[in-house]
């Protein structure tokens, strides 16, 4: 009985153990990823020395040429890998989300900048007629 206990309290710290929060799941997640990069950078690395060791000065240019396209392809995998996890803060995804957002053009705006006055004119009057119509009426009940 007792080693039945001690299994299923095993068990249940092997299951507490597996369960990550969001939170970590997306830090996994992103250090996998930053991981990919690094691997990607190191092979691009080695093509480089590879590419040295053969250089001759009769290909001399064309294995400069290839060096310089590697080293910007390092470069922009450095940036990507820079990036991994950058919009995962508030002020990130603000950035992000502010990027999607269509503002209006000069004409729009006017246009319902007037809309909106015509509109509270519009219903400024109406409320003021209103109010003389009731002042009338509270006058001719009094009156009568």
């Amino acid at each position: 009985m007792a080693k039945k206990e001690k299994e299923v309290q095993v068990n249940k710290k092997e299951k507490k153990e597996k369960v990550l929060t969001p939170a970590q799941n997306r830090r996994l997640e992103e250090k996998k990823e930053r991981e990919k990069y690094e691997e990607i950078i190191d092979k691009l690395y080695d093509e480089i020395d590879e590419l040295k060791k053969k250089k001759t000065k009769e290909n001399k240019k064309e294995i400069n040429e290839e060096i310089k396209g590697i080293k910007a392809k390092i470069r922009e995998n450095k940036e990507a890998r820079s990036n991994v996890g950058a919009n995962n803060t508030f002020i990130g995804q603000v950035f992000t989300e502010m990027k999607l957002v269509r503002w209006p053009s000069f004409k729009e705006v006017v246009k319902y900048t007037i809309a909106v006055l015509v509109f509270v004119l519009f219903f400024a009057g109406f409320f003021y007629l209103i109010n003389i119509l009731f002042g009338l009426f509270v006058t001719l009940i009094r009156g009568a």
